[in-house]
Formats: C-alpha cells, sequence, structure tokens
C-alpha cells in the first residue's frame, strides 16, 4: 500500500473522526438544548395549553411529512401535487432513517465501538445489511430526484439543498463498496479513506445544516400559523399569496 494513503487513512481514523464526532455530539447537544428552550417559550407564550398542543404536533408532524401538514393548511393544493408531496416524503423518511439506523447496526461498525470503547450491541447479519443499504441508497436517490422535480421545493428550498441526499449518501455508497472491495473500481484503502471522510463530513454538517431535516426552510416561514406563538401577518399571508407555490 502506499505510504501516503496509509499516513492518510491514519489521519482520517484518527485525529478527524475523533474531532467531526465530537463536534457531531456538541452540535446535537445544542440543538436539544435550543429546542428545550424553544418548546417552554412556546408554552409559557400560548394562549391556552390546546393551542400548545396542537402546535407542537405540527411540528412534529412536520418531521415525518410535511405534506400533510400544508395539506390540513387547506392552502388549495392540488391533489396530485399532493398525492406527489406525499411519496417523497414517504422515500425522504425511509432515507434518514436508513441513514441512521444502518450504519448504528453494521456489524464493522459496533466492532469498532466494541474495540475503542468497550461497548456494544446486536448488530445486522451481513445479508440484511446489505439489503437494507440498498433500501437506503434507492430512497435516496428517489429523494434526491423527487426535489429536483418539486415545484415547491424549488420556489422554496435553496439550491444547494438540493444536493443534501447525495452528502448523505456519500458515506453510504463508498461504506458499502468498502464492505465489498470486489465490485470497487477504486483500491480498498482509498474507499476507506473517502468513507471516513464523507461520514466527517456529514458528522460537521448535521448539527448546523438541517442536513436530516426533510425542509431546510423551517415549516414556519411557508405556514406563520404553525408558530408557537402566531404574530400578525400580512395580507399577503392571509390572502394565501405567500404560500402560493403549493399550487404552481
Amino acid at each position: 500500500m502506499n505510504g501516503s494513503i496509509l499516513f492518510l487513512l491514519q489521519l482520517a481514523e484518527g485525529p478527524l473522526f475523533r474531532c467531526a464526532f465530537a463536534l457531531l455530539v456538541l452540535g446535537l447537544l445544542r440543538l436539544a438544548l435550543l429546542s428545550v428552550s424553544d418548546a417552554i417559550g412556546g408554552y409559557l407564550t400560548a394562549r391556552d395549553a390546546g393551542e400548545f398542543w396542537r402546535k407542537a404536533g405540527q411540528r412534529g408532524l412536520a418531521l415525518v411529512s410535511p405534506a400533510l401538514v400544508l395539506g390540513r393548511a387547506r392552502l388549495g393544493i392540488s391533489r396530485a401535487l399532493f398525492a406527489y408531496h406525499i411519496g417523497l416524503n414517504v422515500a425522504s423518511l425511509v432515507f434518514r432513517l436508513g441513514v441512521l439506523l444502518v450504519p448504528t447496526f453494521m456489524v464493522a461498525h459496533v466492532y469498532l465501538w466494541e474495540r475503542g470503547l468497550g461497548i456494544s450491541w446486536p448488530a445486522l447479519p451481513g445479508r440484511v445489511a446489505d439489503v437494507l443499504a440498498g433500501i437506503t441508497i434507492a430512497a435516496g436517490v428517489l429523494a434526491f430526484l423527487g426535489r429536483i422535480y418539486s415545484p415547491l421545493m424549488r420556489r422554496t428550498e435553496p439550491v444547494w439543498t438540493f444536493f443534501k441526499p447525495l452528502i448523505l449518501l456519500a458515506p453510504f455508497i463508498t461504506g458499502f463498496l468498502a464492505m465489498h472491495p470486489t465490485w470497487s473500481p477504486i483500491d480498498y484503502h482509498v474507499m476507506r479513506f473517502l468513507h471516513i471522510v464523507s461520514a466527517c463530513v456529514v458528522f460537521i454538517l448535521v448539527p448546523f445544516t438541517r442536513l436530516l431535516a426533510y425542509l431546510h426552510t423551517p415549516l414556519t416561514q411557508i405556514l406563520p400559523e404553525a408558530a408557537w406563538s402566531p404574530a400578525p401577518v400580512d395580507d399577503q399571508v392571509q390572502t394565501g399569496r405567500a404560500p402560493d407555490v403549493m399550487t404552481q
């Protein structure tokens, strides 16, 4: 093996991975504290408890399927567009769950945690892990293409966010090929290096870029009524002009 590749691989597996993982943990802790603070503030400023829990339900539902929240708002969404986004939400949810769960229970990753920290948990059998990885990759491709062809997403989302599924797919595909080196056109050690680096990039981006969220633009910017404490809105929002993108 080339000496420079060995050095880069050791660097990626050591300092780079530890720094990226530390940023992930600290960033997620920050998000958790902000979410708790937001919930407390929403509860204290809500007009009544029923209003608070209704909007808390909207927030939770938006994590799973934002299209359902938008559909309940009765914004004049066509049936075809509503069905399209429900399907896109399903693909996105499968993809996001796969991104979180498959690596967590991959046997190679469980072994690394056991070797490094002395803790372990049940791992997926190899064939099951391969099938779930394939499903996740397919769902990620559908989520990527579906976002591109969505008129709502093109109107409301920043351009770079259309590449979020590809960013999440990079460690998945490189890891899958590293696990099956005979299928890879690239040297095993290079592929392993690319897998670790792409995973570190995801670790760094997750707490700061809504990388795992379906919508990068907060739902409250599309539907101000979904905010914790409703504020007066202008005539354009009240008449439906602001969220008119749903009917495009």
